[in-house]
């Protein structure tokens, strides 16, 4: 049957909208494209890009997918959107609020008011006991500040506060890490005798980036991706000197280590007769462990291969 371009680019428009996929192989096979070639598919779906540019992606990688199209609708976005998710996103939400963020962002007053408005909203159902990280007024360029000396790998002083006194640290900054509801930044210091630091944002009081540049240290690299607390020991070649550490949870708090990895290394050895658990975790200090003993751990051995 024959067709106008008008027809086959609504027809188009309606399944996007229903969130089907249209793949151009398979329109060649479809009554409304019979014959067609994959140059006159491809002008329908221009024909909507041109009027609604984020309509509708390529499907990159899938298996199968090849020429293939789909667009985000309300119903994705509704499957994405879970309690955990929600979660999330309302405290990123109340974060940018505090801190203005929004202010920075280059959209116009119309679209920010709405934004705001959707914060507020949310904000009014939620209501968060602990933060997801203290902040101050400079946050917003202290951040943008340490992003540019990591993507441009350049040396750094850091201001940082211990205690009544502020200390001068010449680092390699290598990635701002979110742990245990607060921001750290992990880097390579230029001390040798304590090559790995990660500090508190909150702590920071400065820093100043400069132009001297750094290679990056791939064992540290790889040593920042399996921190499991902010009380991290390096040792070059780290996970030759890992330590083991076996602990007995007592019966009345197993089922919440059975429940939650309180640890990424956490493994479970066993479960006793009488509702005890065994468990292992890898460690670079006997310090990490020091809130699992506070939340029920009894030790029973620690274990350095390499002692």
């Amino acid at each position: 049957m024959a067709t106008n371009p008008q027809a086959r680019v609504l027809e188009l428009l309606k399944r996007f909208n229903d969130g089907k996929k249209v793949c151009i192989d398979i329109l060649k096979n479809d009554p409304m494209w019979k014959s067609k070639s994959d140059k006159t598919i491809r002008r329908d779906l221009d024909v909507i890009k041109e009027y609604f540019p984020d309509s509708f992606e390529l499907i990159r990688g899938g298996k199968g997918e090849r020429g293939c199209y789909k667009a985000i609708t309300k119903d994705v976005f509704s499957r994405f959107m879970d309690k955990d998710t929600i979660a999330l996103m309302v405290q990123i939400f109340n974060i940018a609020q505090r801190n203005n963020i929004l202010q920075s962002i280059d959209i116009n007053d119309t679209d920010k008011r709405i934004i705001e408005s959707k914060i507020k909203k949310s904000k009014d159902c939620y209501e968060f006991i602990t933060k997801p990280y203290e902040s101050k007024k400079n946050d917003v360029k202290l951040l943008k500040d340490i992003e540019r000396a990591i993507n441009w790998k350049r040396y750094t002083t850091v201001l940082y506060k211990q205690g009544d006194n502020l200390v001068k640290y010449e680092v390699k900054p290598y990635k701002i890490v979110f742990m245990n509801e607060n921001f750290y930044l992990a880097c390579e210091n230029t001390d040798e005798q304590y090559p790995f630091t990660i500090f508190r944002l909150i702590n920071i009081e400065n820093i100043k980036v400069h132009s001297k540049t750094f290679h990056i240290n791939f064992d540290i690299e790889d040593f920042i991706k399996h921190l499991q607390t902010p009380f991290p020991k390096y040792i070059k070649n780290f996970k030759q000197h890992l330590i083991d550490v076996v602990v007995e949870v007592s019966p009345q708090k197993a089922k919440f280590f059975k429940l939650k990895k309180f640890l990424p290394s956490q493994k479970e050895l066993e479960t006793k007769e009488n509702g005890a658990l065994v468990l292992t975790f890898k460690v670079t200090q006997d310090i990490e462990m020091e809130e699992l003993i506070k939340n029920g751990c009894h030790i029973l051995k620690l274990l350095n291969h390499y002692l």
